[in-house]
């Protein structure tokens, strides 16, 4: 082999280690998966977009921190449906993943949001914390709740499994949504 060849093996074996870092909660979401928050979809599109400054901006003021450099740059499955008056299609939501840290290991989710920004459904993909985060009861809390909604963990939850972790959840959520809304209206 070459020593041009192997550089630019090389100089491409790292852009792509670069570039796979680059974009937040990157995974492939299964079609399957999917269409558990957008039964009605016909298609997902995968679009990527980095905030702008301004955009992650009015997201910190609206968390009340810090956005981390991961939730910079989005990842966003689009949901694609057929209007049924008009047969054009269009999009109708959205499926962002969202991490967080529970007090015993790390928790991946993925959060389905209407086109406004509220919370259609939420799944647990990977859960290093206890077990009783992914029940049924405590997850649909989450769905239909928006900007307006309560979002204190204390007071507008039944917390489930290890409290620390659900109010970890539940943040995650809040600020995927947030993320979210600066994604569709930067």
């Amino acid at each position: 082999m070459t020593m041009l060849v192997r550089k630019g093996l090389a100089f491409w074996s790292c852009f792509f280690c670069v570039a796979a870092v680059g974009w937040a909660h990157e995974g492939e979401l299964s079609k399957d998966i999917l269409k558990k928050f957008f039964p009605e979809a016909e298609n997902f599109v995968s679009r990527q977009k980095s905030l702008s400054s301004q955009a992650i901006q009015k997201v910190e003021q609206a968390l009340g921190g810090k956005v981390q450099d991961v939730d910079k740059n989005l990842t966003v499955y689009v949901a694609i449906s057929k209007d049924p008056q008009t047969s054009k299609t269009r999009s109708i939501g959205g499926v962002l993943m969202v991490d967080t840290n529970g007090t015993l290991g790390p928790i991946d989710l993925a959060v389905g949001y209407a086109l406004d920004g509220t919370v259609k459904k939420v799944v647990i993909l990977k859960n290093q914390d206890e077990k009783g985060l992914e029940s049924a009861a405590f997850l649909k809390q989450l769905e239909g709740r928006g900007l307006s909604g309560g979002w204190d963990p204390q007071k507008d939850f039944n917390l489930a499994g290890n409290p620390a972790s659900a109010r970890e959840v539940i943040l995650a959520v809040r600020r995927g949504m947030l993320l979210f809304r600066a994604f569709v209206n930067p």
